[in-house]
């Protein structure tokens, strides 16, 4: 009988993302499945995890979309994940304003060679890294966003 799934798996970490943002009363409010396709190409199979525009307002960054997507660092063996969330986020700010932050177990450990080669192709790629230890601040940060 199988055990527990380890916490640094990407199923893990998108059932935490997921439970914060219900918990802010926002996941409701997000896009899910997002097809890349919409800004790549035809075919395209990548979809984002989630999404959300907030309204514009004054003095605000907003107006433009935020994508969400959990990605396991120590388990993006050569950078796959990392390097697709990068093609598809610059894809689409070809066409419109968007961020991205990727949500991961946690920031790179010294000497962790897979999740440093995956962080630093994120942060390459203009895409904001978010710990899970800090999602529940980071999903009541999506709430003030959508002005709730």
């Amino acid at each position: 009988m199988a055990g527990p799934q380890p916490e640094d798996t990407r199923l893990r970490v998108k059932q935490k993302l997921t439970a914060a943002l219900s918990l802010a009363g926002v996941w409701e409010l997000t896009e899910k499945h997002i097809s890349a396709a919409r800004w790549t190409h035809a075919g395209d199979p990548f979809n984002f995890d989630y999404g959300y525009t907030p309204l514009l307002a004054h003095g605000k960054p907003n107006g433009h979309t935020h994508f969400i997507h959990a990605i396991s660092l120590r388990r993006d063996e050569d950078g796959k994940l990392a390097k697709v969330l990068v093609y598809s986020i610059e894809h689409i700010r070809k066409k419109q304003a968007a961020e991205l932050t990727a949500v991961v177990e946690a920031m790179a450990a010294a000497g962790d060679t897979t999740a440093s080669l995956s962080q630093r192709i994120l942060e390459d790629g203009r895409i904001a890294l978010q710990p899970i230890a800090g999602v529940e601040d980071f999903a009541q940060s999506v709430r003030r966003e959508l002005m709730l």
